[in-house]
């Protein structure tokens, strides 16, 4: 596991993974979309699983098409994006969001998984890394936070 700052408003992007099999999960690629291609294979991760995202402002996301599209190219796989429902009103938005603060805008990559309160996140190479997505609305309608009860860890976005 890495937590790393990354796009203009540094963002923080989590990779969770597991070496033995190369997969791995990213939590909000906000930017410097070759920076976490690159620390993925740093950590010997190979396959993206997932990219999820604690909810939909623009600097969570700015990188996901990117990490998706090189990943999916190097693997031969695709790399579902999830995102709650409630947020898919300001993920519609992503490109005002982008306008208000003069970034550059590049339209995201489709959300393929509605991510549910108290959905199981695991990698399925790793029986031993499982989490849970626990919906925690407050700065987004569709804020979550995603909890790794083994590592003890919680990535809560910008909810804390």
């Amino acid at each position: 596991m890495t937590t790393f700052p990354v796009g203009p408003l540094q963002c923080n992007c989590t990779i969770i993974g597991d070496r033995t099999s190369g997969e791995a999960l990213v939590v909000d690629p906000g930017g410097d979309g070759q920076l976490i291609l690159d620390t993925l294979v740093d950590h010997g991760l190979s396959r993206v699983v997932r990219i999820i995202h604690t909810h939909a402002h623009f600097d969570h996301f700015l990188a996901a098409g990117h990490v998706q599209a090189e990943v999916a190219k190097r693997c031969g796989c695709a790399v579902p994006i999830g995102l709650h429902k409630e947020d898919k009103p300001l993920w519609d938005n992503l490109e005002a969001q982008c306008a208000r603060f003069s970034i550059p805008y590049t339209p995201p990559p489709r959300v393929d998984d509605w991510l549910a309160d108290e959905e199981e996140l695991t990698l399925p190479g790793c029986s031993s890394l499982k989490g849970v997505a626990l919906h925690t609305p407050g700065h987004t309608p569709g804020s979550m936070s995603f909890y790794f009860e083994a590592q003890k860890l919680l990535v809560a976005g910008d909810t804390l």
